[in-house]
């Protein structure tokens, strides 16, 4: 799917020494193959070989592989020279003639089976001859877990095909040069993508962001270069907030070690950009700090609030091998950002773990991994948040969406099931980004898009004010704060579950709503906030009693925790005035009324509301707002009211 065939910036680059090591791995066929006597080699064909060695340590692999051609021509039964053919196919990953090479030295020396069964087996796993792999497994038990368990998935998750229909975007984001790494507003109908200018992003070419529009006959075209962010160096891995108004992308030192017009803490790290709505374009990008490192942070992935980011960090660790993890991070009521956590085992492996996209639902992570079971090489996987914060157990998204090559670069749209990648399966060598449906099991869920704005009532003037999205028991499902400059905000909530929309800030009458799933939501919301003074109303619709009774519901309740805020952040003095419907007699619902309104107070008191800051007050059924010969105006009618009266 998704095919790494340029070093990118947002790949992790360390020094070299796989030729070191692979002289090393050379010596150790050789030498084990030459433990067991077979038919006397021919001087011409051992001479071949060694010449062969010679120019593998040198760096010719054409030449090696021409000598050693030479030295199978010679003596085809030569199982050293066999072993060296196959390590020199695996060097170029070509898996499958590296495994046949690789067969044909044990069978010019049958004594090398068992001590090379587990090899084979992986070099057949990378071919993705999968029942081959899985013959030889069953042969004899080998020490590898995590290679057994991938093959015995492979074999049976090819056996069990995921319906995939695979096409390239339409439009004029796709190009001669590799696209990848797209980012998706939460409209669903913008994105910011990668394009590789030139050659190799780090040594001939550069990396740039482009933006791209969804038009009204499902192409998608390029509506502009990101100028004020691309550099002659490379931007990559970009992330947007779901309303686009803040962009995290990851930056790399150039050959010279230095960021050029950017300041770096590691090879790579995390940059980011707010938004000018007045100039329509991106400010200057500055440094995250709070996140980067003197490792390798790249790969962000922002949450559609802006509130998490989850970033993958690379590091060296003392026994020189590589660790490759995803992170987590909670932005603070401060606009800073926690310290980064890793994700847990459940997505973390000994592997390495990239690519990792938070989808709008909040709970839904997608990312790339080599360290569960799965078809070979990078495999894409799903995660899901658990309420109490945890996440599940990855589950790979299956065959064909995985193979045996890396795959990587996944976007899910609002939807929850379409979904984006790059792949280069339509021309090799040009990464494309490509969309297809994910199967029910491996889908996010639908969400439905809070978008508004935020003002003064009085004044028209915009607020900065805390909106946020909870569901039915009172957990937040996404947050944010209004724009200073035109009081916008953009939450996402799933269309399935209940939600309840709330909005508040000091010196203002609090905003609350329930949502229900199959209510009609409009396109755009306008809210303007009441200025908190002496004579202003509240009315709290949703304050929660058990049926006919004052007795309040144990359950969340969202109207009397905004009201205990409020009342908390001043010195405001109250009136609770309850209200019921024209059901009952007048002389029952007077009571009850009242009795309501005490229980309101009672509340607040609890959580710390001194009893002289406020008076209650019953109505009954004597000031109904609507008919009451409908269950809708009864509803209305049944009611507390908050007057300030100081």
């Amino acid at each position: 799917m998704y095919k790494r065939s340029v070093n990118r910036s947002s790949n992790l680059r360390l020094p070299l020494y796989s030729l070191r090591r692979g002289c090393i791995l050379l010596f150790s066929l050789l030498f084990a193959g030459g433990v067991v006597a077979q038919t006397k080699v021919p001087k011409r064909a051992q001479r071949q070989l060694d010449l062969a060695v010679e120019k593998f340590m040198s760096r010719d692999v054409h030449g090696a592989f021409a000598a050693v051609e030479d030295a199978l021509e010679t003596f085809p039964a030569f199982a050293d020279a066999w072993m060296l053919k196959s390590q020199l196919h695996e060097g170029q990953s070509q898996w499958a003639a590296a495994a046949d090479a690789l067969n044909r030295a044990v069978q010019s020396n049958p004594a090398l089976a068992q001590k090379w069964l587990e090899k084979r087996a992986r070099l057949e796993f990378k071919s993705a001859r999968y029942s081959i792999a899985l013959e030889l497994i069953d042969e004899v038990a080998i020490g590898d877990s995590l290679l057994e368990a991938s093959i015995r998935f492979a074999a049976d998750a090819i056996q069990s095909p995921v319906e995939l229909s695979l096409a390239p975007l339409e439009g004029s984001v796709n190009s001669d040069a590799p696209e990848y790494y797209p980012a998706l507003y939460a409209t669903g109908d913008r994105m910011i993508f990668t394009r590789q200018i030139g050659g190799d992003a780090r040594m001939t070419g550069q990396e740039d962001f482009f933006e791209a529009e969804l038009a009204s006959d499902g192409t998608w075209n390029v509506s502009r270069a990101l100028l004020e962010i691309n550099t002659p160096g490379n931007e990559g891995a970009p992330t947007v907030r779901g309303d686009g108004r803040q962009l995290i992308f990851t930056a790399c030192d150039g050959l010279d070690g230095g960021y050029g017009r950017r300041s770096g803490e590691g090879s790579c790290d995390l940059f980011y950009a707010d938004y000018d709505v007045m100039e329509e374009r991106f400010q200057r990008e500055v440094n995250l700090m709070d996140i980067n490192s003197k490792a390798w942070e790249s790969q962000p992935s922002l949450s559609a609030d802006g509130h998490w980011l989850f970033f993958v960090r690379a590091y060296r660790a003392q026994d020189g091998s590589v660790i490759q993890d995803i992170y987590q991070s909670e932005r603070q009521t401060d606009g800073t950002w926690s310290r980064p956590s890793r994700l847990p085992l459940s997505v973390n492996t000994s592997g390495r773990e990239e690519n990792p996209v938070l989808h709008s639902d909040g709970k839904t992570l997608y990312f790339a991994s080599n360290g569960h079971a799965g078809m070979g090489g990078l495999d894409l996987f799903v995660s899901r948040r658990q309420a109490d914060g945890s996440w599940s157990q990855a589950q790979n998204l299956g065959f064909p969406i995985n193979s045996n090559g890396d795959e990587n670069s996944l976007q899910v749209f609002p939807d929850g099931k379409t979904a984006l990648f790059a792949t280069d399966r339509g021309e090799p060598g040009n990464l494309d980004l490509w969309q297809f449906e994910l199967p029910e099991a491996v889908a996010a869920e639908s969400v439905a898009l809070w978008n508004g704005e935020v003002r003064d009532a009085a004044s028209q003037q915009p607020v900065s004010a805390s909106v946020q999205v909870l569901d039915s028991l009172g957990n937040a499902i996404g947050m944010q704060t209004s724009s200073a400059i035109d009081g916008a905000f953009t939450l996402t909530f799933p269309v399935t579950e209940p939600v309840i929309l709330q909005i508040e800030e000091e010196g203002y009458a609090f905003y609350s709503e329930r949502f229900l799933p199959d209510a009609r939501q409009e396109p755009f919301a306008s809210i303007g906030l009441t200025p908190l003074e002496v004579g202003t109303v509240m009315v709290l619709n949703d304050v929660r009693f058990e049926r006919a009774s004052a007795e309040l519901d144990a359950s969340f309740q969202p109207d009397l925790e905004q009201l205990a805020r409020t009342m908390l952040g001043s010195t405001l003095r109250i009136r609770i005035a309850g209200h019921t419907d024209g059901e009952g007699s007048p002389k029952r619902n007077q009571l009850l009324s009242e009795e309501r309104a005490l229980s309101v107070a009672l509340f607040l008191q609890a959580i710390g509301i001194e009893p002289n800051r406020m008076e209650t007050v019953g109505y009954g059924m004597s000031q109904p707002i609507a008919p009451n010969n409908t269950a809708e105006g009864r509803a209305l009618n049944r009611r507390t009211e908050i007057e300030i009266i100081q």
